[in-house]
């Protein structure tokens, strides 16, 4: 897809474009396929090469075209591919393999098991199907990136061999993204010098099958191709287009302009595939230009040019086929149709609408996408007391009528006149009006007047009525409506009630009114009431209801103000920030204070049912042209601030992009920055109440080895906020945005050792550091694990820690190890004892005794049994006990010495015998 507007841009000029029935050729036959047309060849056909089919008569291929299979992997159905197949009745599908941008060549076995399952659905349906090598960013086919091209194509025509379903689209839209190709001759023949190699393994190794080649600035230059051909008898060059931003031409002599030349190339001498395109500009969004596309479409047809559309997503971008997640209007269409296989109209976008029919070559009929809601509205309820407007109107053949308000309900008491009952002769009963009335109800969409009727006792009335707007003042009512006895139901205060329902077909100046956009406000109502025997009645809630447009309330954003960066907000403008055009949420972009500074501020929601895209229900924010550069920079950094209503699970992803021309309108930072909701409670709040995090990105870390110089010009920054399962619905805020040069080393601290600690000669200490940068997650830290205790002696244990721009700290910290000389004589391993002795146990330390240290001596029996337990006392330069053993039984012991030394505990055993 083309991200970007080419460089051969043509403005429409100010016209009145055609309707679909001055062109020729958009209602066309069927697309016929493979099981009929067999292998595809390129023929001559009325002078000119084209498309054939086995027989050698002329094909033309109609379907469309997948998004990137990185990101939309799940059109990769039977139930997709048989709805295109069969309900939208394409006989080709393209595959659109990304190969840069997390594509095949960060993931080559993925990505391409997804193109094998997608040929084997497109043969299964009866579909020709392209196998593209997407070419994209970078725009040069021989750049590093692409160099597994040969062996791609190799693998894929193993594995199908000269199948006739596969076409091979070898280079998608080479252009001058860095790597690059020019705009000319020079630019055609790298990509020529590209492609022919390949072709011819493909020859040699006996697959005959069509080759599509690109063609410089986003293939909008087949007639490059045509001056300098590939020498291959079924190699056709493809043009792209997209008709919002690429006009129609008559000549073939324009180079500024994209049909040109197509035209150009189709008359000197090569045929042409539009293997791309859309309804939308060049970048994927705005209109759709529908009827800029039925121009193209009719030169497509009209020459047997075959076509594919772009393309069969969910993505918030009009060239979608599907409906994208629009936070507050509608789900996201899934890319598995169901087991019908057909996706309703309605779950189509207008392009995806539109697309469909011109593949078909049927007429477009677009439904009415008008969103609409049921409603009720009661315009008099009498509720205050008063008459609000009504009296006997000055033609009632009845003016003897008591009209008064009786517990809040319009009371009409005609005295026994007033009484007939038939539906049509509703002339002599008495008239009401409310010439008095001050409401003015729309009435646009109404279907229905209703009101409540209340009586003494189940009763017969009958009442026609007459609407009344300031262009629609009389029409005569075409039926009265009764309520008879059975209506009525007894209500709490012992009066029946029974509600009359006047529809548009007994009041035809409601359906005026009703369908009247300009004017739609009623003034006024004549109701012509007769009652059984004239008895008195009671009319409340008068109202009507029906179906009509829902009136969106218009979304206010603050002030836009002027792009800036560092953007602060705090002259109370949006500092140029808005949504992206593809952003699952536009709600409304304030200023609004966070954590004591001004801060820009929306609400957002995340859908219980996920999209398949998880950019596509978050908000994206993009401050537009700000065109400025890092500099010396390293780290795009903000504050970012959240107020949740609910957030009880899954998590947010931060995700930073920009939109540099040098990179190919695209570069994403590497790492994302992870808010764990059901980590909230453990995070302290602002004194505003809100949950605050520092987040940075760093600069120097950009996906598909894209490397943003000093001096890369940026052109527009992105922020996305994405959905990683999460049910989060609040408030969301952004301060601060700004460049920063990392200039603080890490800090750095340790667990298991202090400055000063002591230890003991062989003691095995572990030592854990913990080491935080401002914007590094992993800086590279050096340390050992284990304390170093086996010589005395002062020492220093070192750590080290090194951030990505190169900020280097280092922790030092000294300790002291005490040698141990263990057991003196007497006392010795395997020594006998005569019962009744008393044996000095004592041993020295290398600095006599030491402040704060402890020493006991734990005697176990032969069976493991503690027997006996005691402290040494320290006197000047040792530690001594002694051991009576008249308490010990004849037997083996094994005696510990236990030394304690500022937590630190060190056991040394002995063994000896009483006899």
């Amino acid at each position: 897809m083309m991200m970007i507007v080419g460089l051969i841009t043509t403005l429409f000029p100010s016209s009145i474009f055609a309707a679909e029935s001055d062109y020729d050729n958009l209602i066309v036959d069927t697309a016929k396929k493979p099981s009929e047309a067999g292998a595809l060849q390129i023929i001559d056909h009325n002078g000119m090469k084209t498309l054939g089919d086995q027989n050698g008569n002329p094909i033309q291929l109609r379907g469309m075209s997948t998004h990137g299979l990185q990101w939309f992997p799940d059109i990769l159905n039977k139930n997709a591919f048989s709805a295109l197949a069969n309900d939208w009745d394409a006989n080709v599908v393209r595959l659109a393999m990304y190969v840069g941008e997390d594509g095949y060549a960060s993931n080559p076995e993925v990505i391409k098991q997804r193109v094998i399952d997608g040929i084997e659905l497109a043969i299964a349906n009866d579909m020709y199907v392209i196998v593209d090598w997407h070419v994209h960013a970078p725009g040069d086919p021989t750049a590093d990136v692409y160099s597994g091209a040969m062996d791609f194509f190799k693998e894929i025509s193993s594995l199908y061999p000269n199948n006739p379903h596969i076409i091979y689209e070898v280079a998608n839209e080479p252009n001058p993204n860095e790597p690059g190709v020019t705009n000319d001759a020079a630019g055609w023949q790298v990509i020529k010098s590209y492609a022919e190699p390949i072709i011819q393994m493909l020859r040699d190794t006996g697959n005959e099958n069509l080759v599509i080649v690109g063609s410089p600035n986003w293939s909008q230059r087949p007639d490059l191709a045509a001056d300098n051909p590939i020498d291959d008898d079924n190699t056709i060059y493809t043009v792209h287009f997209y008709s919002g931003t690429h006009a129609p031409s008559d000549n073939s002599l324009d180079r500024e302009n994209v049909m040109s030349n197509a035209r150009y190339a189709i008359e000197n001498g090569v045929a042409v595939f539009a293997s791309e395109w859309g309804t939308s500009e060049a970048s994927g969004n705005n209109g759709p230009f529908l009827e800029e596309a039925d121009a193209w479409i009719d030169f497509l047809n009209g020459n047997n040019i075959s076509w594919v559309n772009w393309s069969l997503t969910n993505k918030n971008e009009t060239s979608a086929a599907f409906l994208p997640y629009i936070l507050g209007k509608h789900d996201a269409t899934s890319l598995d149709p169901g087991e019908d296989q057909v996706w309703a109209v309605d779950e189509l976008s207008v392009s995806g609408e539109y697309v469909r029919a011109r593949i078909k070559g049927i007429p477009y009929e677009p439904i009415d996408r008008t969103e609409r809601e049921d409603f009720t509205e009661t315009i008099w309820n009498f509720d205050d007391g008063t008459l609000q407007g009504f009296g006997v109107n000055a033609d009632s053949p009845i003016q003897d009528v008591v009209v008064s308000n009786v517990d809040g309900k319009l009371h009409i008491d005609p005295k026994g006149a007033s009484n007939d009952l038939s539906d049509g002769n509703y002339w002599a009963n008495m008239r009401l009006s409310a010439d008095g009335t001050t409401v003015r109800p729309d009435l646009f969409g109404a279907e229905e007047l209703r009101m409540d009727v209340y009586a003494d006792q189940p009763t017969t009335v009958s009442i026609a009525a007459i609407p009344q707007s300031a262009d629609h003042g009389w029409a005569n009512p075409l039926n009265a409506v009764q309520v008879v006895p059975e209506d009525f139901k007894v209500q709490e205060d012992g009066t029946y009630k029974a509600t009359l329902t006047i529809t548009k077909a007994d009041a035809p100046n409601l359906e005026a009114i009703a369908k009247d956009a300009n004017d739609s406000i009623l003034t006024n109502i004549v109701l012509f009431v007769g009652t059984e025997n004239g008895g008195p009645v009671s009319i409340d809630n008068i109202a009507v209801s029906g179906n009509r447009a829902v009136v969106e309330e218009p979304v206010v954003h603050d002030e836009l103000g002027t792009p800036s960066l560092p953007s602060t907000f705090e002259d109370g403008t949006r500092q140029g920030w808005a949504w992206d055009g593809g952003s699952g949420v536009k709600t409304a972009l304030t200023i609004e204070s966070a954590n004591g500074s001004n801060a820009l501020s929306w609400t957002a929601a995340y859908p219980e049912v996920k999209p398949d895209d998880a950019w596509a229900s978050a908000p994206r924010l993009m401050l537009g042209g700000i065109n400025a550069t890092r500099g010396e920079n390293d780290y795009l950094t903000f504050d970012f601030y959240l107020k949740p209503d609910r957030a009880t699970q899954g998590a947010l992803s931060l995700n930073l992009a920009f939109a540099p021309p040098s990179l190919g309108y695209w570069a994403q930072a590497v790492e994302t920055v992870d808010i764990d909701l059901e980590a909230l409670d453990q995070k302290n709040v602002t004194e505003d109440g809100l949950f605050h995090y520092e987040v940075a990105f760093d600069l120097t870390q950009i996906r598909d080895g894209k490397v943003i110089e000093p001096d890369t010009l940026l052109r527009d920054i992105t922020l996305i906020v994405a959905d990683v399962d999460s049910d989060f619905a609040g408030t969301m805020y952004v301060d601060n945005v700004r460049f920063e040069k990392d200039q603080t080393a890490p800090e750095i601290s340790v667990s298991g050792v202090e400055d000063g600690q002591r230890f003991l000669v062989g003691q095995d200490v572990s030592v854990t550091p913990t080491v935080s940068d401002q914007f590094d997650k992993n800086p590279a830290v050096t340390y050992d694990e284990k304390l170093d205790t086996t010589k005395p002696g002062t020492h220093t244990y070192t750590v080290t820690a090194t951030d990505r721009s190169g900020n280097t700290s280092q922790l030092d910290i000294e300790y002291v190890v005490y040698s141990y000389s263990g057991v003196l004589p007497p006392v010795k391993s395997d020594h006998v004892f005569k019962k009744n002795r008393t044996v000095p146990v004592k041993f020295t330390l290398d600095d006599g005794v030491l402040e704060g240290a402890s020493a006991s001596l734990h005697i176990l029996d032969e069976n493991g049994k503690e027997v006996h337990v005691g402290e040494f006392d320290s006197k000047e330069n040792r530690y001594m006990y002694h051991l009576r053993t008249k308490a010990l039984s004849v037997g083996d012991y094994t005696g510990s010495i236990v030394m304690e030394l500022d937590g630190n505990t060190i056991v040394k055993t002995f063994s000896f015998t009483v006899r």
